[in-house]
């Protein structure tokens, strides 16, 4: 799913989709349960984390084929993982959604902003 969204396939106007339908799933479940502060800024980082360690693999994978390189993939699924065990019984589908959903906003923000297209001022 990285690899599509890295990818020259998926354009500025399948982002900007795939940004609003998340933006609207996390404000419908916020609606109905509110996901904890901490847990929003975790799965953020979470996020943020899967482009770094993504953007590591596909810098050191020419370099070098080691196997560990593809358990670093599975690092922000085992905290997601973790997160998820530690909720609330009470609306738990609702509050997985919005995990899933802040840690795809992370990814989204700093994916859309290191590979942006520079301005050219003149």
């Amino acid at each position: 799913m990285l690899n599509f969204w890295y990818s020259e396939r998926c354009t500025r106007q399948i982002k900007l989709m795939i940004c609003i339908l998340t933006f609207a799933l996390l404000y419908y479940c916020s609606s109905i349960e509110k996901l904890d502060p901490l847990f929003s800024a975790i799965a953020l980082m979470i996020g943020m984390l899967t482009h770094a360690l993504y953007q590591y693999r596909q810098r050191t994978q020419a370099q070098s084929k080691a196997a560990w390189l593809h358990v670093l993939g599975f690092i922000p699924l085992v905290i997601l993982g973790l997160m998820i065990a530690t909720i609330p019984r009470l609306q738990q589908w609702i509050l997985i959604l919005q995990i899933f959903g802040f840690a795809a906003f992370g990814l989204f923000i700093v994916s859309i902003y290191a590979n942006r297209s520079k301005r050219h001022d003149k």
